[in-house]
């Protein structure tokens, strides 16, 4: 069906930036055909599937009312949403700014311009865009929430907790206002508050992990790490064993000093998240720690057969055998830890403790091998290498360069490090 004359009028008008002749004539057009009520009933069904989140048939459902009127603002929007949400910022930036430049009043069209701005990195344009979205649509839900939201990332806690909690208001069964408030809340340090807007939050929405999580990290920072670990066990009952509540129950049980529990915890991640290496290595050093040799070797043994190069697992390996005490297969995993990875200087210094504290003299010029090895890869702060160092010239007779070590520790050193008494106990030995 051709388009009626009135129709090209207004495309016309659109083009030429007339708008509001344009949406004068569009409006007339579908009054003529008739078409105006399907059109608004085909908006309003559009709004709820994306707000189910069903954005194939909102999007067609909104391109349908732009093929009858092409100066809807409001599918504009509702087609800037739609690709936010799929990731294509060049078309959510066509339809913001055709949102914004058809109905400048609105506010939700200038706060889709500054989401867009926000995912391309360019916050100063974003907050301007924003902020003109929430002065103007006061009473949007969206607009005060995302202006909220992003002041909270931008570490403006004060501006944040204004747009959120106005947010909150307009929506106070919205889990999402109270989570960002909290979290505004926190980046201002009024973990209090944090923590009641995040209670609010969770019971809004019990199975949503972010609220738990965030929740345990509030208390981890005010040091209750047992409310932390008891508030994270409930945010686990109630969405499972979810590897980040498990990870912040673990970090909570640590400070707690219950290696047993932490033990518990990792195995549980395990179960979850087979490919966390840093869990198997975490669980092998603390089996080790609450003497469970076996579980720490076979734990590492189990990480080496799903990644034969992690050089870490030899290391744990090659500490366990050496607090056997079993020499030779500490030697033979600390060597595949150098080997794996040259660049690293702790298993360079932890063969080179072994043959040191061995009897073998014959490994003592080694040791000293390794050792000068390590000085050059680790930081200058770890001063366990020098001493280290020093012990290896003692064990090979070399008095006058120990003791230059060892006076360097006690120089330079922090006076409450553990190696500053550990050397001082080894100058009066060779002095």
């Amino acid at each position: 069906m051709a388009d009626s004359d009135r129709f090209q009028r207004a495309e016309r008008a659109l083009k030429a930036g007339a708008y509001d002749e344009a949406k004068k004539l569009f409006r007339e057009d579908e009054e003529a055909k008739g078409s105006r009520a399907d059109s608004l009933a085909k908006l309003q069904s559009a709004d709820a599937k994306l707000a189910a989140g069903d954005v194939n048939s909102a999007a067609t459902l909104y391109e349908a009312v732009l093929e009858r009127n092409p100066s809807v603002a409001e599918a504009y929007q509702g087609l800037a949403r739609v690709a936010l949400f799929t990731g294509q910022l060049d078309a959510a930036k066509v339809h913001a700014m055709a949102a914004v430049r058809l109905a400048p009043r609105h506010g939700l069209g200038w706060t889709l311009v500054g989401l867009v701005h926000e995912s391309l990195n360019e916050n100063e344009l974003a907050l301007d865009a924003m902020k003109k979205g929430a002065e103007l649509a006061t009473d949007s839900f969206l607009c005060q929430f995302n202006l909220g939201r992003f002041l909270a990332s931008q570490g403006r806690a004060q501006e944040a907790v204004a747009a959120l909690t106005q947010a909150t208001g307009l929506a106070p069964t919205n889990p999402d206002g109270f989570l960002f408030l909290g979290l505004a809340y926190r980046v201002g340090k009024q973990h209090r508050l944090a923590l009641r807007a995040l209670e609010k939050a969770k019971d809004l929405a019990p199975k949503n992990v972010d609220a738990w999580a965030t929740l345990g990290d509030v208390l981890f920072e005010l040091k209750e790490f047992e409310a932390a670990r008891d508030m994270l066990d409930l945010g686990l009952k109630a969405c499972g064993d979810h590897p980040a509540l498990l990870e912040k129950a673990l970090a909570a049980t640590m400070m707690l000093d219950d290696a047993p529990g932490a033990v518990a915890y990792l195995e549980r991640e395990l179960k979850v998240a087979p490919q966390h290496e840093q869990a198997w290595l975490n669980l092998a050093n603390l089996s080790m720690l609450v003497g469970d040799f076996e579980k720490a070797e076979r734990v590492a043994k189990q990480l080496l057969e799903k990644n034969p190069a992690q050089w870490e697992a030899h290391f744990v390996l090659g500490n366990l055998y050496a607090a056997v005490p079993l020499p030779e297969k500490a030697e033979a995993a600390y060597r595949k830890a150098i080997d794996a990875a040259p660049d690293n200087w702790r298993p360079l210094v932890n063969l080179a403790t072994s043959f040191l504290e061995g009897s073998v003299a014959a490994k003592y010029g080694e040791a000293l091998t390794l050792l000068q090895r390590a000085a050059k890869l680790a930081p200058a702060n770890e001063w366990r290498v020098p001493y280290n160092t020093a012990l290896a010239f003692t064990r090979l007779g070399k008095k006058q360069q120990a003791l230059e070590l060892v006076h360097a520790i006690i120089r330079d050193a922090p006076p409450n490090h553990p190696m500053v008494a550990e050397a001082k106990k080894l100058e009066a030995n060779l002095q």
